[in-house]
């Protein structure tokens, strides 16, 4: 089947913002806004911004999960600034250790990423209160209001978080870009810990109106005051949230899992529209919770909370799909967004406070893993590897991308998000070049296998039809974006199935790197051009056609490296990967050159080399392209135990790196099929970098305690729950964990009808609370120097 979408639209109209934002750092870049995008030195400028919350996790951790950001393709670091983490006790703020926000500010400027600080002074986040601390509970004035009693403690925290931030702000040649005010206000709440599961009394959720305007006018107000001065300010724009005309930009989202749609009498979740192509800049246009109280084309459509997965909930138990993760990033882009922001990037996990749990109670006490990209102790999961490519095109091509205005296939509007049969498909173009999105995935939804897919894009001065040399099948969960009229170097790439990637120039070659999705031959449709004296590949078919011009075939189970040779002119070069070795894929620099690795353990650049994360793999390999602008690098291990050999490939220097294998063995104790005891060795963690748990159980929620304290937790929903020991080397001075687990019931409960006073519910049906196995895996890190 063919599929058809009329493209031959004008350029997008784009002017600056009215936006009253922007600023100059003292080495003279510039940050401003059209009503598109967000620019750079007058130029779009694609940010890619991640959560990560500094006071979840330990602070000489820091530097390295900021580095496996940059390393994914994060240019822009959120993270909220938790109140009752600073001032648990009413006048007593902390700033040190893992609430040292200075210095991870610092860290994030020293490895060359921007931040966003979300001062609140309500944040959510699930933490008890939604951030605010307890004692400001029980007083004369309302919270989140506009009654001076509380904006008297707001601004006192402003000024002690200003002091905190003093010297980093974009103008005084700082990191920190943006500020975020408030969260979700008058859109939402949270529960008042003090009363949770007694009479779960929620905060009050803002106000609207001129008075909700006022308040962020004055949040506003307080931030300037105390310092925080940055080219742009940020509020969240879903709900009925208020704003502040032009001097505030509004941000947006949206999630995959809605565990706050779940009760006990609904407990299914029904898809959310997320999954939907829709122009966001189409003032026309149904576009779900984005309905601004200012015409659509005024600001650019940005996004602080895209789901990068989300936190199980004590009534809503599901498994984050990698792929939807990626797909939302897809549809937004798709949409016209230009800014995305993710939450989480970056697990984490809770500190336990002065005056008990400072988590939300529908959520873990201890663990914020939020099956993020990244997890609660490092992890990189796939998630973070379908993204990394994704990321790596925006950083390239970003700037071809964002003028470029979003069209919809007729009929597109009539595609709701139960709709398992129909393709979804969309353009970003300026009427004569662009990019094709196809997404298969939705939540909650089993997508139907599209086979026989071909495409027309009807432009003003031609048709481009692809492919042509077979069809595709979009498989279930599959999302891609291909390019039309793509220029390579002065050469025009009429059409490709795969999807661009990065490039990387020397003087002899320009490199382009394409990914084909899985099950999708790489077809390249390449006009023909004088200058060509000829066009090869190592693995495929390459045709001269009829209308002048050449196809090249790469097979979709194995890579192939396109070169073309021209007159007068480098060699232009396409690298075809398979969608496995996509995955693999990381962009290094090296003194302001890029270096391309492909690696399946995780790389970690360093200001002198790199680090390997190898989590249970004593040996492993990677490679190097060659020909990139950097010299091949003569890797040199740190330590000595550590062997390292080099060999060369056609295009790549490959590496075989071999450590002493750690050998860890558990000495498990079987209490109860529902409680554990394993025994640590005094060297459990001699000789490498973390000890992963790795525990797979059948429970409701699952406990772990050293020496009677707890030290993490789980909600059960099938996947194995993880603990990395590293961090709680002090609590686990005893040698002893124990692991505990409750009863997963599917049944009814009730109350005897002759219960006495101290009521005590009779259950009736399955109960399952066992532990099946729990292994440890040891996690090296490898150190490598030039």
């Amino acid at each position: 089947m063919t599929y058809t979408i009329h493209a031959g639209i004008a350029p997008k109209d784009i002017y600056p913002a009215t936006l009253r934002l922007g600023g100059t750092h003292p080495k003279g870049d510039h940050i401003s806004f059209t009503n598109y995008y967000m620019e750079l030195n007058g130029k779009p400028y694609f940010a890619i911004c991640g959560e990560f919350h500094y006071s979840r996790y330990p602070e000489d951790c820091w530097e390295t999960e900021i580095r496996k950001m940059k390393g994914s393709g994060i240019n822009i670091v959120a993270t909220y600034i938790f109140w009752n983490h600073h001032e648990e006790i009413e006048g007593v703020f902390e700033w040190q250790g893992n609430r040292n926000v200075r210095k991870f500010v610092e860290l994030c400027a020293q490895n060359g990423i921007y931040v966003i600080l979300r001062v609140g002074p309500f944040c959510h986040g699930e933490v008890r209160n939604g951030g605010l601390p307890d004692w400001l509970f029980g007083r004369s004035f309302d919270v989140r209001s506009n009654d001076e009693g509380y904006l008297h403690y707001v601004h006192r925290l402003f000024h002690e978080i200003g002091i905190q931030a003093a010297g980093q702000m974009f103008k005084d040649g700082g990191p920190v870009v943006g500020i975020q005010l408030e969260n979700e206000f008058n859109a939402a709440a949270a529960l008042w810990e003090l009363t949770a599961k007694q009479g779960d009394e929620y905060l009050s959720g803002g106000l609207g109106g001129e008075a909700g305007s006022e308040h962020m006018r004055l949040l506003k107000q307080y931030a300037e005051e105390a310092g925080m001065v940055a080219p742009f300010y940020t509020s969240t724009g879903w709900g009925a949230a208020p704003l502040l005309e032009d001097e505030v930009l509004p941000l947006y989202g949206g999630y995959a899992y809605t565990p706050w749609s779940i009760s006990e009498q609904n407990p299914d979740q029904k898809p959310t529209p997320e999954y939907v192509f829709v122009n966001y800049h189409n003032e026309a246009a149904e576009t779900g919770e984005f309905n601004p109280p200012y015409p659509k084309t005024k600001y650019p459509f940005a996004c602080c909370e895209m789901g990068g997965g989300m936190q199980t909930w004590y009534l809503s138990r599901f498994q984050v799909e990698p792929e939807s993760v990626m797909a939302m990033s897809l549809m937004k882009i798709g949409g016209g967004c230009n800014f995305v922001g993710y939450y989480m990037f970056h697990g984490g996990t809770n500190p336990i406070g002065k005056t008990g749990y400072l988590n939300e109670s529908t959520t873990p006490r201890i663990t914020y893993d939020f099956q993020a990209p990244i997890g609660e102790f490092g992890q990189i999961r796939d998630s973070a590897h379908l993204l990394r490519p994704l990321h790596y095109f925006l950083h390239r091509f970003g700037e071809r991308l964002a003028p470029m205005a979003t069209v919809l296939p007729d009929g597109a509007e009539t595609i709701t998000p139960e709709d398992a049969h129909s393709l979804r498909y969309a353009v970003r173009t300026d009427g004569k070049a662009g990019f094709l999105f196809v997404n298969n995935y939705q939540d909650h939804v089993v997508m139907d296998t599209h086979e026989d897919v071909r495409f027309a894009i009807l432009l003003a001065d031609e048709t481009i039809e692809f492919p042509r040399k077979g069809s595709l099948t979009v498989r279930k969960n599959a999302s891609f974006i291909f390019p039309f009229n793509f220029a390579l170097d002065g050469l025009n790439l009429r059409f490709a199935t795969a999807q661009p990637v990065t490039r990387v120039e020397s003087a002899d070659a320009a490199t382009y790197f394409f990914s084909m999705p899985e099950g999708v031959d790489g077809e390249f449709l390449i006009d023909a051009h004088a200058a060509i004296t000829g066009i090869l590949a190592d693995t495929g078919t390459v045709e001269k056609g009829p209308g002048n011009e050449y196809t090249v075939l790469i097979p979709h189970d194995r890579p192939g490296m396109i070169r073309i040779t021209q007159e007068g002119a480098r060699e232009i070069r396409i690298y075809a990967m398979n969608a496995k070795e996509a995955t693999m894929l990381w962009e290094m620099e090296d003194e302001g050159q890029q270096r391309i690795i492909f690696s399946e353990v995780p790389p970690v650049q360093t200001q002198d080399g790199i680090e390997f994360f190898s989590s249970g793999q004593s040996s492993f390999s990677f490679r190097e392209y060659a020909g990139g602008p950097a010299a091949p690098a003569r890797w040199t291990t740190v330590h000595a135990a550590c062997s390292i050999a080099q060999h060369r490939e056609e295009w790549f220097h490959s590496f075989d790196l071999e450590l002493p294998a750690k050998e860890i063995r558990l000495d498990i104790h079987r209490i109860h099929d529902h409680k554990i005891a394993l025994q640590l060795a005094p060297d459990l963690l001699e000789g490498v970098e973390e000890v992963l748990l790795s525990i797979d159980y059948t429970g409701n929620v699952g406990y772990a305690f050293a020496a009677g304290q707890l030290f993490h937790d789980h909600f059960y929903n099938g996947a194995p729950w993880e603990i990395g020991l590293s961090r709680f080397r002090d609590t686990l001075r005893s040698g002893e964990i124990i692991l505990e687990t409750t009863p997963l019931r599917k049944g009814v409960t009730t109350v005897a009808a002759d219960a006495a006073m101290a009521v005590e519910k009779q259950f009736a049906g399955e109960a399952t609370a066992v532990f099946h196995s729990v292994t440890a895996v040891p996690v090296y890190r490898v150190a490598l120097r030039k």
